[in-house]
């Protein structure tokens, strides 16, 4: 991220129990107070290199655990020798779809 002059300042009052709150919180990430604002404040939210790399992870295991099912239902359909899918069954399979290749399109539009 570009680096920028910080120039305005903003009181805010809390209560103990809050600054307390506030001061863990942004330990708890290796965050000063200013930073730890700064960065939930930010939309979109700035996300690390770590956290990125996690959430793709994750969003991998997921869809895979999508397509594990999709073999498991195909599977159940040949055994039991179905000609015709349900019409449910086969909107959620479009959406299911769609909502795969827009991860995929984000994923690699953020990995780039």
């Amino acid at each position: 991220m570009k680096a920028r002059t910080k120039t305005e300042v903003v009181k805010v009052r809390l209560t103990k129990r809050e600054k307390e709150n506030l001061r863990r919180a942004a330990a708890r990430e290796h965050l000063t107070i200013s930073e730890y604002v700064r960065r939930n404040i930010a939309v979109p939210p700035e996300v690390t290199r770590t956290e990125f790399n996690q959430l793709q992870q994750e969003y991998i295991y997921q869809i895979r655990k999508i397509g594990v099912n999709i073999n498991q239902i195909a599977k159940k359909y040949n055994e039991y020798h179905y000609t015709q899918p349900r019409k449910d069954l086969i909107d959620r399979m479009d959406r299911i779809n769609k909502l795969s290749e827009t991860v995929v399109s984000i994923l690699r539009k953020k990995g780039g």
